[in-house]
């Protein structure tokens, strides 16, 4: 996975909210552990239990990795965070327009896996023909229309696509805003040189 850029992410601030919250809990945290050893060792008649203080650093890195893997994608938090999810399984069909600068009309289909945190994304790409990993990526909000998001990727050809060659290309999708279906284009370098147009559906939406 890689970092992603989003447009009015407010990112400064949740670092430093989960730092305040870290600060904060942290001396009750370690009164609390206290209280309940010397209760122990009271009751119980244990020997003494030495105590270990527990570091704010130590108490924002669980907030963090928490907030960043899982509590992003409550619905509410998300609408505050300005931060679509897009994680999932999708149905991916494409369509090559342009071919070193001549006129295609080639179509092909595939699969994408989504994998996304608060903080990176990967967007994964696999067809009969090849696979592909994204590299770098931004979203933008469109109010009221959608999200958009642009990223750069790399293409590995299958061993047997002797035709094919590895290469670099760039890709536009625009999300509803529900995040179900996406449509957009791509384009690769000089080495493929093509143009072309995609349309996904997620997967869970797919009739049976």
């Amino acid at each position: 996975m890689h970092d992603y850029s989003i447009d009015n992410h407010p990112k400064e601030k949740i670092l430093f909210f989960l730092a305040l919250i870290a600060i904060t809990v942290t001396p009750f945290i370690n009164n609390l552990s206290k209280t309940i050893l010397d209760y122990a060792e009271a009751t119980a008649g244990w020997s003494s239990i030495p105590v270990t203080v527990i570091p704010v650093f130590a108490i924002f890195g669980g907030l963090y990795w928490l907030f960043n893997k899982y509590l992003w994608r409550i619905s509410f938090l998300r609408k505050f965070l300005l931060v679509p999810d897009f994680n999932g399984e999708w149905v991916v069909e494409g369509k090559t327009t342009l071919k070193e600068g001549k006129e295609a009309d080639f179509i092909w289909s595939g699969e994408i896996t989504i994998t996304q945190s608060w903080s990176k994304i990967y967007i994964y790409i696999k067809t009969k023909q090849s696979s592909s990993k994204s590299v770098s990526a931004s979203i933008h909000i469109d109010e009221g229309v959608g999200y958009k998001v642009l990223y750069q990727y790399e293409n590995i050809p299958n061993a047997d696509e002797l035709e094919l060659l590895k290469h670099s290309g760039s890709a536009e999708l625009l999300f509803d805003l529900s995040c179900l279906s996406a449509k957009g284009h791509y384009y690769t370098d000089r080495h493929r040189n093509t143009v072309g147009i995609l349309e996904l559906r997620k997967k869970e939406n797919e009739p049976t």
